[in-house]
């Protein structure tokens, strides 16, 4: 078992759920702790109402910020006891986000100083999966931040583009009347339900992958009583919209399939947009192909931290290793994947 994979079997066994603070800042500390054993300082502080760990350079002089995430999201206790099968780790976090994780605190020490040097600090998170808002939050803190580099499972592409998110809450609004006499009312269900059938008569839910936006109808609720005509009926939208997409334009559109409902955006939250061409995008792609691997920019449906800097104008990427099943009982991380990793951020690390 080659280091790497040992520090990964160390972080999976941490259940560290997104909603279990105290088990996050247990699992940070020990990051913070295998960080000194190699005589590299962090410090751990609280953001946002979170733990936060960083180390390299100070965030008042960093210019360049390389992120990654220990918290992951529920599974089966099983699923907390890693193990190897050929080349696959499985564990929940294996590959979202902690192999990301063990990569970085196990860089070799000369090149944390290096980086030290170069302006680059390097920071964990605990939740990402709930939003992010400690990373939101410590951006903020790191004034002179030009680029970021995001720790996610890509499968060794780099994400230079991911869609936004956008969530929509739509409400009817009817008139109540006994269940038996329904000619009394004005049944709000009905209203809500017969104006989402003619928006997915002209937005069809995809049946093949698609850059275009997206609306998935993921919680509709209504009435109160099985006797009565609804007087309110409400859905919830999970929208992922292209980058090139404009939020008041969906908006727009949605209040003119639900003419007679109340549309209230719940959450906006920034796609992903970087610059292929960018200096550090140009170095970062030769770096992977420095390890004989096939150099590929990619997008990206599901969103990550890295939204908070594209939210700031501050380019960033979204880079880590091969994995699959995210968020599944059978996540697993591909092993042999790792030292590329490694040798791309060192490389990194090395030219920038």
């Amino acid at each position: 078992m080659n280091p790497i994979q040992s520090t990964l079997h160390h972080l999976i066994s941490f259940p560290t759920i997104t909603s279990d603070v105290k088990t996050n800042d247990q699992a940070l500390r020990w990051c913070q702790k295998f960080l000194a054993d190699n005589n590299i300082k962090s410090r751990l502080e609280e953001i946002s109402g979170r733990p936060l760990l960083h180390w390299g350079s100070p965030p008042q002089k960093a210019e360049i910020m390389i992120n990654s995430h220990l918290d992951v999201v529920p599974g089966s206790t099983a699923i907390f006891r890693p193990k190897t099968i050929g080349s696959r780790l499985f564990g929940r976090g294996a590959a979202d986000t902690k192999a990301a994780v063990a990569t970085l605190i196990s860089l070799d020490p000369q090149f944390i100083k290096l980086a030290t040097r170069k302006k680059i600090l390097f920071s964990l998170v605990c939740d990402e999966e709930t939003g992010g808002s400690s990373t939101k939050e410590f951006i903020s803190h790191i004034p002179r931040l030009k680029f970021a580099l995001f720790g996610e499972p890509t499968n060794l592409k780099i994400v230079n583009q991911a869609k936004g998110i956008m969530q929509v809450r739509i409400t009817a609004s009817g008139v109540a009347a006994h269940g038996s006499r329904p000619w009394q009312g004005k049944n709000a269900i009905e209203l809500l339900t017969s104006q989402l059938s003619n928006f997915l008569k002209s937005h069809p839910t995809p049946t093949r992958e698609t850059k275009n936006a997206t609306f998935n109808f993921s919680l509709i609720s209504g009435g109160s009583a099985i006797n009565q005509v609804p007087d309110s009926c409400q859905i919830l939208i999970d929208i992922r919209f292209h980058p090139q997409d404009r939020p008041r334009d969906i908006l727009k559109n949605l209040k003119s399939f639900f003419p007679q409902c109340k549309i209230v955006p719940l959450k906006i939250e920034s796609p992903i947009f970087c610059d292929p061409d960018h200096p550090l995008s140009q170095l970062l792609r030769k770096c992977l192909r420095s390890t004989r691997t096939k150099a590929e920019f990619a997008f990206e449906h599901g969103s990550s931290d890295a939204r908070h800097c594209t939210a700031q104008k501050i380019p960033a990427l979204v880079f880590g290793p091969i994995g699959e099943n995210l968020h599944q009982e059978k996540e697993w991380v591909n092993i042999e994947s790792l030292p590329k990793f490694q040798k791309v951020l060192e490389s990194f690390i090395l030219n920038c």
